[in-house]
């Protein structure tokens, strides 16, 4: 026969086994999860990359064929003004370009400054008002 303290300690033998099957069956799952994410993140960066890598090509063009133009236009303004008249005129036109982009830029710049300091006041202040109240309960459906 078995004694109450016998009784006792298989009891907590088989709780601790069990206790330890669970963490080591939690264990595994949870390194299966963070695989399947890990498998989808790097998957998801690879496309990610090769979309990068395509922009960079776009790029590429989009420059030559900013370069290209330069040169027509160039080129045609020399067929009716002095050569350095017509790089003078061009200088002249890409940097007044140049300066009504930054302008704008700087005001749009500004703007964004604005709405997220306003926004970061907001819950500065909602923050020290404390927490929120609860609002009246809506009623049940139906009654």
């Amino acid at each position: 026969m078995r004694t109450p303290r016998e009784d006792t300690s298989s009891s907590t033998a088989r709780v601790g086994d069990a206790a330890a099957r669970l963490g080591q069956d939690a264990a595994e799952l949870a390194r299966r999860e963070v695989r399947a994410m890990r498998g989808d993140l790097m998957a998801g960066l690879r496309e990610s990359a090769a979309g990068g890598a395509l922009f960079a090509g776009a790029g590429v063009c989009g420059i030559l064929a900013l370069c290209t133009a330069h040169e027509t236009v160039l080129r045609a303004l020399e067929s009716v003004m002095p050569r350095g008249r017509a790089a003078a005129l061009l200088t002249c036109f890409y940097g007044s370009g140049a300066v009504v982009l930054a302008l704008a830029a700087r005001d749009r710049v500004g703007a964004a400054a604005d709405v997220t300091a306003e926004a970061l006041e907001k819950e500065a202040d909602d923050i020290r008002s404390g927490p929120p109240t609860p609002g009246p309960e809506a009623p049940e459906p139906g009654a």
